[in-house]
């Protein structure tokens, strides 16, 4: 492989970052060949490792690095970074073992933050439901005894206002615990990857 290929092979594996980004990327390799000189070629390829391994790398950089400066973003934007995590993970040339471990990783947290996201919405909506149950109860009974009913809605329109300040709450929450566990997810990989010497296949 000589330069060229490589850095045509290392655009192609890059092509999900923007623009800027990518041209960005593609300059400081090409900068690092031509400082390295021509009858280098080969050697630079042997410390750099694989296109796929410094892609990797790269995708892993960039995704850590939106979702540390998320914080005022959009969902969309986040979404954006953790999918370029995952493929991170999936495109980089680890052995069988670390891959299956990073595989397991990745259905782990998804698994994780799934239950913990819908443990959160339907806490929040029984609280609401509650409430609501609650202020029904209390006109079904008002004709029957007004100082209980009044009791219910009361007890209804405090639980249900509570389930109701609890909903932009809830949402920061799953936000930030999706950020942080894709931070950590990003770190492992970062982890299993530099136990591999460069340019191992």
């Amino acid at each position: 492989m000589d330069r060229a290929s490589y850095l045509k092979q290392l655009r192609g594996k890059l092509r999900r970052l923007p623009a800027h980004e990518l041209d960005a990327a593609l300059a400081y390799y090409e900068e690092y060949f031509e400082e390295a000189g021509e009858e280098n070629e080969h050697q630079v390829i042997s410390q750099l490792g694989s296109p796929s391994h410094v892609a990797s790398q790269i995708l892993a950089d960039f995704a850590l690095k939106d979702l540390e400066t998320s914080s005022a973003k959009s969902t969309k934007k986040n979404m954006s970074a953790i999918w370029l995590i995952i493929l991170a993970i999936l495109s980089a040339p680890l052995s069988l073992p670390l891959l299956a471990t990073a595989i397991a990783l990745i259905f782990s947290f998804g698994a994780v933050i799934i239950s913990l996201i819908f443990a959160i919405v339907a806490t929040v909506i029984s609280i609401f439901a509650g409430g609501v149950v609650a202020i029904i109860s209390g006109f079904l009974i008002l004709t029957e005894h007004w100082p209980t009913a009044l009791l219910f809605m009361g007890v209804g329109l405090i639980v249900t206002g509570l389930g109701v300040l609890l909903f932009p709450v809830v949402a920061r929450v799953i936000k930030k615990t999706v950020v942080v566990s894709v931070e950590t997810l990003g770190r492992l990989f970062h982890k299993m990857t530099k136990k591999r010497k460069k340019g191992d296949f």
